[in-house]
C-alpha cells in the first residue's frame, strides 16, 4: 500500500494513508465493463476520493464528493499530471450513510467515457483523455470506509 497522493484533496484527509487495490482485489468488483465501490459515508465527513484508472499517473477520473460545500468535483489525470477539474452536481451523500457508486468505463477513440451512478441512480457522465486498456487501479482515499468484499 502506497502513501503517494492520487488527486488532491482536503487537509483533513491528507494525513490518512489510502487503500490502494491490486488487481486480484479489484477482479471480484469488475460487473461486464463497471466497477462498484461500497462503503459507509464517516460520521463528520468533510470529503472524500475514489480514483480509478490504469496506475496512480494515468486515471480516466477521480471522483470527490464535497459534503461540506455539497458539490462533487471530478479529474482525469494523464502522465502524472491533473486534468482540468469539472464541477459534476450537487452532492447527494450524507454523514453515515451507506452508499454504492457504479462506475461504467466506455472505451471511445483516444479516450474513456465514464458513467458515474450514485446511490439515489442519478447518472452522469465524464470524458477523460485516458485511453482505456485494463482496469488496473482503485484508490479510495478520505472519509469513506469501503466494503471490499461485500456484494449482491
Amino acid at each position: 500500500m502506497a502513501n503517494a497522493r492520487q488527486c488532491p484533496s482536503n487537509n483533513a484527509a491528507a494525513s490518512r494513508p489510502i487503500r490502494i487495490w491490486k488487481m486480484t482485489q479489484l477482479e471480484r468488483f469488475l460487473v461486464d465493463e463497471s466497477i462498484i465501490v461500497k462503503g459507509k459515508v464517516a460520521a463528520k465527513a468533510k470529503s472524500f476520493a475514489i480514483s480509478l484508472g490504469q496506475d496512480a499517473s494515468n486515471l480516466y477520473i477521480c471522483f470527490k464528493p464535497d459534503l461540506a460545500n455539497g458539490i462533487i468535483k471530478c479529474h482525469y489525470k494523464k502522465d502524472g499530471k491533473c486534468g482540468p477539474e469539472r464541477t459534476c452536481l450537487s452532492c447527494p451523500f450524507h454523514e453515515g450513510q451507506e452508499v454504492q457508486i457504479t462506475f461504467f468505463l466506455e472505451g471511445r477513440d483516444n479516450n474513456t467515457i465514464v458513467t458515474v451512478e450514485l446511490p439515489d441512480h442519478t447518472q452522469f457522465r465524464f470524458s477523460s483523455p485516458v485511453r482505456r486498456h485494463v482496469n488496473k487501479y482503485v484508490a479510495v482515499d478520505g472519509d469513506f470506509q469501503q466494503y471490499p468484499d461485500r456484494t449482491q
